[in-house]
């Protein structure tokens, strides 16, 4: 539930469509530490509007000093009092704000009601930014992956071996410090080389993919969007240094705090690799210079989290159409000699305005700002596969962004860095030690179910016609369900990887190479191959769930029906309001505002009347006016526009749930309420609050305050009447389905 952010949409296509448009519309947001080599090519959220010490002001507010307790009041405490003046609910997501003294009611303020005392007693876990109950799955789970690592589990298969290699490599430190960071440094000094735009071109098309620092255009392979059942080629722009192309605009006080960390970091690493300090800052100078250049052809993260974003990307060019679209910059020769694509059907372009940018500036005069750009960005995507000391910039780099402090021992960073790097070879390992059949079939007959549920939920829609309701419950039989664990594991082997263990002097910086080849050659194959739409992606191991609208398929995935989401002792009002609720907000996602524009079989087809995609919007709309209207405290905004999804799809898993306890004798209502609003107790840094703002999904007190004002069972439950904080008049709701 708070795992990444539709997982924003984003990160490097491959992430950007494979983990936004796939994992894109998902129940989480996890707290969880990017623990890959590119876990810098972060989304950062919308910042402070008004100036004030960011760092200065998580210190005070994590401290929880209440004013009310301290008779004067200090600068820091007027600074407290302002994080307190929410509406109509105050955040109580951030750590400091609720403290004795603040006061609740069960029908002003529910979620505060059911969680003050757990967030009084939780803490901020080292090395995280954020604790709580969904933080604590997160933790579990991390615990779990570290213990097949560290407790001698033995290797049944290659797949096996490869992970525990792997970790082997993260763990060793004599042979990472002893290489230092030479191997990175030949691959600087290559493109440090460069002098001319032939040479940069030469360096860009001949390179091996892993030998290549960097690069401006990022490239995936997914299913096309207009038929599901063969693979495009997906090309998408660079990730920037700040992460939202906003900040080159104007740059927020969030952007600041970032830009000031991520500057540092790259100081030390050119410095480690042996420039001199004129030259570092000549580097540094350079490659935002080249952030800046292309800022303005990149869609800011709002842009990009719109319902109508699928239908923005969805641009089909010829391989020759993209060869004049890219003018001087040499993209063909790149796809076809550093990827190795022989020849072209399906190519999507998701900002072709980039492409165009990217070749009116790759001329002679910007050869030193491009290559610079390189070198920076390939420094600063190694950090985590090379010495002691990078490791540790890099943590530092992490804390400052995040707000969090301290570092997670290197068994679990580890752990989940060879997750991170082998996720099927590590899911088969945590599935064959923790996972039984009898909860994956108790889930499967749960999802069933919700299903089932749905039919009636889009039956009784008074917004759509009978022609819409049709092809509607036509998608909602065809869903695949991915439920816990594959049935079979062969399809998800790593045939052909093969990576020297460190008993047979391999290093960590040869395997991530090795990897790196073995991805962007699976890739290249899979264009070619038609779509297996019941493949899954995600492992049984990841915490979060997802529904997929590339083939249709609900994906409730072990690592996160884990610990108090789901175990095997919970009640049904627990179950309901735990897994439960995630079930039926996945499925909700079918019938959103972007999981509408696909079909049954994954395709983008319109399947609505024009009638009722009109009220359907009204009904969005409605939805973002009412986020609009609240404040997390006085003077910073929601952005309710690209909510609406995950919004709805709270709402939608929590009617869904409530539709199956009508069949419940003695259903326990109370119980069931309060366990869903615990769900959502979590404490974070002001870092992680900015962050979450400009997040799909509503931050957690709104997952469980605005998701409650919608249901009549909760209004009748506690007597909730007009005056009452969590009071919303009928005609007011905002719940679409």
């Amino acid at each position: 539930m708070k795992q990444g952010k539709r997982i924003s949409v984003r990160k490097c296509f491959c992430v950007i469509l494979a983990a936004a448009l796939v994992l894109g519309l998902t129940a989480c947001r996890g707290t969880a530490r990017q623990t890959s080599p590119e876990a810098v090519k972060e989304t950062t959220g919308e910042a402070a509007k008004d100036g004030q010490n960011i760092n200065e002001t998580a210190e005070v507010l994590q401290s929880g000093n209440d004013p009310q307790e301290q008779g004067e009041q200090t600068a820091s405490d007027v600074e407290l009092e302002k994080y307190r003046t929410g509406t109509p609910w105050i955040c109580s997501d951030l750590k400091g704000a609720v403290t004795e003294n603040t006061p609740v009611s069960l029908k002003d303020d529910f979620h505060l009601f059911v969680n003050k005392e757990a967030m009084l007693k939780t803490e901020i876990p080292e090395g995280y930014p954020v604790g709580g109950t969904l933080a604590d799955v997160t933790l579990k789970q991390q615990e779990d992956i570290k213990r097949l690592f560290t407790e001698n589990h033995k290797a049944e298969n290659h797949d096996a071996q490869l992970a525990l290699d792997m970790y082997e490599l993260l763990m060793d430190w004599d042979t990472r410090n002893s290489l230092g960071a030479e191997p990175l440094k030949k691959l600087t000094d290559k493109a440090d080389r460069i002098s001319t735009l032939e040479e940069l071109s030469e360096y860009l098309t001949k390179s091996t993919n892993e030998e290549l620092l960097a690069s401006p255009e990022s490239v995936s392979v997914m299913a096309s969007f207009d038929d599901a059942s063969r693979n495009a080629l997906y090309v998408s722009p660079m990730s920037l240094i700040l992460g939202d192309s906003a900040e080159y605009k104007v740059l927020t006080d969030y952007g600041k705090i970032k830009k000031e960390a991520v500057t540092e970091l790259i100081r030390r690493m050119l410095g480690k690799l042996g420039y001199s300090e004129e030259e570092t800052e000549t580097k540094i100078g350079n490659a935002f210079r080249f952030d800046e250049l292309m800022a303005s052809s990149i869609m800011t993260s709002e842009q990009q989290q719109s319902p109508d974003y699928v239908e923005k990307i969805n641009n089909h060019y010829t391989i020759d159409e993209l060869d004049s679209l890219s003018g001087n910059y040499p993209l063909k020769e790149i796809l076809e000699g550093v990827y190795g694509f022989r020849e072209f059907k399906d190519i999507v372009v998701a900002e072709p305005e980039f492409i165009r940018r990217l070749g009116e500036i790759y001329t002679e005069d910007n050869v030193e700002c491009i290559t610079d750009w390189i070198i920076v960005r390939g420094s600063v995507s190694m950090t985590s596969v090379l010495d002691r000391e990078c490791f540790e910039w890099k943590n530092d780099y992490n804390n400052t962004v995040e707000g969090s402090e301290g570092t997670q021992d290197d068994e679990t960073v580890f752990a989940s860095m060879t997750e991170a790097l082998l996720p099927w070879p590590v899911a088969r390992l945590y599935s064959d030690v923790y996972l039984k059949a009898e909860d994956k079939e108790r889930l499967t007959k749960l999802v069933e179910d919700v299903i089932d549920v749905y039919h009636r939920i889009i039956n009784e829609a008074d917004f759509i016609t009978e022609d819409t309701k049709k092809n509607a419950i036509e998608k909602l039989e065809a869903i695949k369900l991915h439920v816990y664990y594959p049935d079979d594991w062969s399809k998800y082997e790593c045939d052909g990887l093969e990576i020297r263990s460190a008993g047979e002097g391999g290093n960590v910086f040869e395997a991530y190479a090795a990897l790196s080849k073995y991805n962007a050659e699976k890739m290249v194959r899979d264009y070619y191959e038609p779509v297996d739409n019941d493949l899954w992606s995600g492992t049984p191991s990841t915490v979060n769930c997802f529904y997929n609208f590339t083939n249709n398929s609900i994906n409730i995935l072990a690592g996160f029906a884990n610990g108090s989401i789901y175990n095997s002792e919970m009640s049904d009002e627990e179950v309901y309001a735990g897994i439960g609720t995630v079930i039926g907000h996945e499925i909700s996602h079918g019938f959103d505002s972007t999981g509408s524009q696909f079909d049954k079989n994954g395709n983008m087809k319109d399947w609505w009347t024009e009638e009722d995609k009109q009220k359907f919007n009204q009904k969005n709309k409605k939805m973002a006016d009412y986020f609009n209207k609240m404040h997390p405290w006085e003077g910073q905004d929601f952005y309710g526009g690209i909510m609406t999804g995950e919004a709805g799809a709270d709402m939608g898993g929590v009617k869904s749930m409530l539709m199956l306890a009508e069949k419940k004798e003695d259903f326990d209502y109370d119980l069931f309420f309060r366990r869903y609003a615990a769900n959502w107790m979590e404490q974070c840094s002001l870092q992680m609050c900015y962050r979450y703002f400009n997040d799909v999904h509503p931050i957690g007190y709104l997952r469980t305050n605005a998701t409650l004002q919608q249901i009549d069972e909760f209004i009748n439950t506690y007597d909730i009447r007009e005056g009452d904080g969590m009071y919303l008049a009928p005609e007011d709701r905002v719940n679409v389905w």
